[in-house]
């Protein structure tokens, strides 16, 4: 085999010893980086630098060059993701004091009782942005310029859940007002097995601002159904809402089916809907507490759901 006498000698002795030929601990390649390097990386990363910045500033701060490779391989190993970054509205100042007191209001709210809701929007044929590639060898695929799209209706809570409601057309007040005259009534509502007897004719109701929400008729109509109990939410403000988490969940579920007709992606938004389990909505419930916090802290600012 052309290895030495004195190697397969420290081999076997090495075997006899620890019951492997692999380095003992301590022994081999030394690290580059210790727990605390890392933990600085990390850090760095999740504040939004990229390998690049990071390595540069490794260097500059120790003296220690590594390559950014090897920054990446620390990131990942603390299960981040190099993505896209959303973008976001960005909140105005009479807005970003609405939602401090807001926040301060509600922090010690019941929210278990409130019946949240939203809408929106999926395009025909979505698929994964993201994929590894080789640089200079990326993939591609078709994109239609127009997709259908498939705009939805729904509400949800830690013990309620409306039945979904689809349409094609751009929404305006009357459409608005048919849907919550359809969808909000207490018998037509979908009720947790552990429900309290008196919720699903006492819940909360909960919008967000746009106008069409705060038409005239709207709200007269809202007041028949759920009386005073509506929840005054503010402006500029989806990640105070759960129903962002719901709909992220729907579309993972979608985009994973790869539906190809509007028909399929009803029949899927259906079935994906009323299977979902309470206990992910009430996870996203009981997190509004910490929303709330959160959002005080940053006087108002956007917060990180």
């Amino acid at each position: 085999m052309g290895i030495s006498r004195t190697t397969v000698i420290d081999n076997l002795k090495k075997y006899h010893e620890i019951g492997t030929v692999k380095n003992r601990p301590g022994q081999g390649r030394k690290r580059k980086l210790s727990d605390l390097d890392e933990k600085k990386i990390v850090k760095k990363a999740r504040k939004g630098k990229d390998a690049t910045e990071i390595a540069r500033e490794h260097a500059a701060e120790t003296g220690m060059r590594v390559h950014e490779t090897t920054i990446q391989r620390v990131i990942k190993k603390h299960k981040l993701q190099y993505l896209v970054r959303e973008g976001v509205e960005e909140l105005s100042e009479m807005n970003k004091g609405k939602r401090l007191a807001y926040a301060r209001a509600m922090k010690e709210h019941n929210w278990k009782k409130v019946l949240f809701s939203d809408e929106k929007t999926f395009p025909l044929g979505a698929e994964k942005t993201h994929a590894w590639q080789e640089p200079g060898k990326r993939r591609r695929h078709p994109v239609k310029r127009h997709p259908p799209k498939l705009h939805v209706w729904g509400a949800a809570g830690a013990y309620l859940k409306s039945k979904l409601y689809f349409f094609r057309q751009t929404m305006d007040s009357p459409l608005y007002q048919k849907i919550i005259k359809s969808r909000l009534q207490e018998h037509h509502l979908t009720v947790a097995p552990d429900c309290p007897t008196r919720l699903p004719d006492r819940y909360e109701f909960l919008q967000d601002n746009d106008p069409k929400h705060k038409a005239k008729r709207t709200m007269k109509l809202l007041e028949e159904l759920v009386d005073e109990r509506i929840i005054e939410h503010p402006a500029q403000s989806p990640d105070l809402n759960i129903m962002e988490d719901i709909w992220s969940h729907l579309d993972r579920k979608v985009k994973a089916a790869k539906v190809k007709t509007i028909p399929g992606l009803k029949r899927r938004l259906t079935q994906e809907w009323e299977s979902m389990p309470w206990s992910l909505i009430r996870r996203s419930v009981a997190s509004m507490p910490t929303r709330l916090a959160e959002c005080e802290e940053l006087q108002g600012g956007r917060t990180q759901y």
